[in-house]
């Protein structure tokens, strides 16, 4: 009899942002990519498929983030009391952050935990296991950076049927990225501070399959789709060069910088091969705040990089963060009104965290500034962080009570719908959508009807939007509104749908928000605010770094350091 392997997807979906748009568990089905012909293998998402329907299997593979520590030790508990001979293994962003902070034991009830990718390591353990070897395997995998280059094609056909429980298909096109964030967790990886691309002809051939399928809604994954602006071109360019082929209309969100305004002819083109929503890391409207974390690409006038980019059509999906040290009692007041002025329809603040790993975390941890959490890992929750802020946390949890307050209102939130639309009709620029936008509804309520959990999301935001009798007059005067650019290019659609979406997203998350929904802390009284960057230690670092690597994290610090001393000199008020 044949081993197998069966891959777990078993997210937290409480902290789910997708709220109700599911996507394909990519890394199961990359992994399942590499798995050695002598074994058979199932992916099992657990958000679409019922624990108890799992088979027996030789060996369950888990992965996910910190914040499915929960949903993951839950499943596992299932099958271990039904399949306790099984081996239980687990990879993935957990077990590389746990790594970071010394926390490997929250995974001890795993028989084997890989740390990094897994595209080699896997399919040599999953020979061994079939060996016979299993004793002589270390409990801990380490392996290497697998080349995206190297990539083998995702074989779509694998998803069978089961594509009719998605809102859209995933394609990983590249990773890393080239620049210096303090506080993110991307740059820390091996070779990950540049941009790493997977051949653009597998790109294509992975949309061929998709859309044979009949998917036509993207997630192109990536750190940054521009980091490596030629690749960027020549990927655009070969999907311009696919739809002229095909005559087919795609819809594609992706993540990348802002630096993007400054390339008017590959928006112009990206516009054109179909990219719709971009994910934006805008961080803070502070400068000081960005300087300080080294968010060099966003030191521009962020309200001019903003309209331009959405001239052209596209809707940001904008990051923004509080609790830098530099953020002024104004932050929530000031970053309102840039969204506000710039016409953004999307966003989900949030409060820094200092991830394992970065440079960030070194100095919150040096500075005695981490929040002790010695019974769990780092997790993402929105209100709950692991650094002792500089700002009184009681300020900083009244002031984002009263953000999310204004940030909901219906006048706020029609106002910048407003700016949102003008600003696109009074532009030159503009490329006209297709009507199967990324924001298009129609796939979004399929799934809705489909799945129980979906269900209760939509009923949510019914229920909100006919109690609400100013949301839905906001609602109503909107879409009066969005006509003026429908009326334009009928696509144009899904910049109210995605309104529409973003603003009762938010509405529901943060529904009865109260100062119980926080766990935010702040430094002592007695804590000195001057503060400088600490040293960064590269030699000691749980990874090998390569000189090049080393010259960065330097330039980082570097920064960082010029920015708070820049800040101390100018006394504490430019801090607090």
């Amino acid at each position: 009899m044949r081993p197998t392997v069966t891959f777990i997807h078993s997210p937290d979906v409480r902290y789910d942002q997708n709220y109700g748009t599911l996507f394909v568990p990519l890394w199961a089905y990359t992994l399942s990519g590499y798995v050695p012909a002598t074994w058979d293998k199932v992916v099992v998402d657990c958000v679409v498929s019922d624990v108890n329907s799992i088979n027996e299997s030789k060996i369950f593979a888990f992965s996910g983030i910190n914040q499915d520590l929960e949903s993951i030790l839950e499943v596992l508990s299932s099958l271990q009391k039904r399949y306790p001979a099984a081996i239980y293994i687990i990879g993935g962003p957990i077990t590389w952050s746990f790594q970071q902070e010394n926390k490997l034991h929250l995974l001890n009830d795993f028989d084997h935990v890989f740390i990094l990718d897994g595209e080699e390591t896997l399919p040599q353990f999953l020979l061994d296991i079939e060996s016979g070897r299993q004793q002589e395997l270390e409990r801990v995998i380490t392996g290497r950076r697998f080349p995206i280059s190297k990539s083998r094609k995702l074989n779509v056909y694998d998803f069978g049927d089961r594509l009719g429980d998605y809102y859209g298909g995933i394609i990983e096109v590249s990773r890393g990225c080239p620049f210096l964030c303090e506080f993110c967790d991307i740059r820390v990886l091996p070779g990950n501070n540049e941009s790493h691309n997977k051949p653009v002809e597998l790109i294509i051939g992975e949309l061929d399959e998709y859309v044979s399928l009949g998917v036509t809604h993207f997630q192109f994954a990536c750190d940054n789709f521009i980091g490596d602006l030629r690749w960027a071109e020549d990927c655009v360019d070969a999907i311009l060069a696919w739809k002229e082929k095909t005559e087919l209309n795609i819809s594609i969100f992706t993540w990348l910088t802002i630096n993007l305004y400054k390339q008017t002819e590959l928006m112009r083109k990206m516009r054109l091969a179909g990219f719709s929503i971009l994910f934006i890391g805008i961080e803070s409207v502070n400068q000081n705040s960005l300087l300080e974390t080294a968010k060099v690409q966003n030191r521009t006038v962020l309200e001019t990089a903003v309209k331009t980019i959405q001239s052209f059509g596209f809707v940001i999906a904008p990051g923004f963060i509080f609790g830098f040290d530099s953020d002024r009692d104004s932050m929530f007041s000031d970053t309102l009104e840039f969204m506000s002025e710039a016409g953004i329809i999307g966003g989900d603040p949030s409060f820094l965290m200092a991830l394992p790993g970065t440079p960030l975390y070194d100095r919150m941890k040096k500075a005695d500034r981490l929040v002790d959490e010695t019974e769990r890992g780092t997790t993402r929750e929105k209100i709950s962080t692991n650094i002792k802020y500089i700002q009184d946390s009681d300020k900083l949890v009244q002031g984002f009570i009263e953000f999310v307050a204004r940030y909901t209102s219906a006048d706020y939130q029609l106002d910048r719908f407003r700016k949102h639309i003008e600003g696109i009709t009074e532009s030159s620029n503009y490329i006209a959508s297709n009507d199967i936008g990324y924001g298009s509804p129609r796939e979004y309520l399929r799934l809705q009807f489909k799945d129980p959990v979906s269900r209760e999301f939509l009923v949510g935001r019914l229920t909100m939007i006919m109690t609400r009798p100013k949301m839905l007059l906001a609602l109503i005067k909107g879409w009066v509104l969005s006509r003026r650019l429908t009326k334009r290019d009928h696509g144009a659609v899904i910049h109210f749908n995605y309104w529409v979406y973003a603003w009762t997203n938010i509405s529901l998350k943060y529904k009865g928000l109260s100062p119980l929904d926080f766990s935010l802390t702040s430094v002592s009284d007695t804590y000195p605010r001057s503060i400088k960057s600490s040293e960064i230690d590269d030699e000691n670092s749980e990874v090998q770094l390569s000189d090049r690597q080393k010259r960065k994290n330097r330039r980082q610090k570097e920064l960082t350091n010029r920015a708070l001393e820049d800040l101390n000199k100018a006394g504490a008020d430019s801090i607090v």
